[in-house]
Formats: structure tokens, sequence, C-alpha cells
């Protein structure tokens, strides 16, 4: 019995790289992924912003959406698809989307690809 407690004294190199390997890949994936998320945070907060923007249902959707813009290139936002943003007027309620995609490679011909969704409606008072 004492000898095989003597002969198991912690893991072994393979095991150890294992865990390596292991924290290597999802630091790359925070890495990765952190910048997409802090962007669609910005795109989240500048959304929500409409709310409190006075008289945003008596705008046209055209001045909407370059506020919005304008509002997302303060943040360092601006490569947003062409159709992300959305924005629909009918019987005083104003409803503004914002669908889009991001993918980014992780490496190789591995890519990560995220969805994201903003809705908002705004009702006339």
């Amino acid at each position: 019995m004492n000898s095989l407690l003597a002969k198991q004294r912690g893991m072994t190199g393979l095991g150890w790289l294992t865990v390596l390997a292991l924290i290597g890949f999802f630091s790359l994936m925070i890495l990765k992924l952190a910048p997409i998320y802090l962007d669609h945070y910005s795109v989240a907060q500048a959304v929500r912003s409409l709310e409190t923007e006075p008289l945003i249902t008596k705008k046209s959707p055209a001045e909407i959406r370059k506020m919005l813009k304008r509002r997302l290139k303060i943040n360092y936002v601006g490569d947003l698809p062409k159709g992300a943003i959305k924005i629909k007027k009918s019987s005083g309620v104003l409803t503004v989307d914002v669908n889009y995609v991001k993918d980014k490679p992780l490496f190789g011909n591995i890519d990560l690809r995220v969805t994201f969704e903003e809705h908002i409606e705004l009702v006339a008072h």
C-alpha cells in the first residue's frame, strides 16, 4: 500500500499540457469575443438612448437613422452591415430594430459567429 502512494505524486506532463491547452483556448475565445460584446453594448446603449430623445416619434426614419449612426460613430462602432438598422413608423408608434451578425476568425478555418438583436418601441405622448 505504501508503494502505491509513493508513485501517485500529482499530474503528469500530459495532464499539465492538457490543462494549459484548455486555458489557452478559453483565453483566446475571451480575447476574440470581448471586443464584439463591448461594441454590442455601445449599440444597445445608443438604441436605448432614443427613449430620452424629445419628440423622437415626430422625426423621419432618415433623421433617426442618421442620429443613431452618429451616436454609434461617437462610440467607435462603425462596421454595422448596411441593412442592420430598420425603422418603422405606424400610427404613433416608432419601432427601431437593429439586427446584425458578427463573424470573427478564431484560428485556421474556424470562425466565431455571434448574432445580436436590439428592439425598441417608442410611443408618441
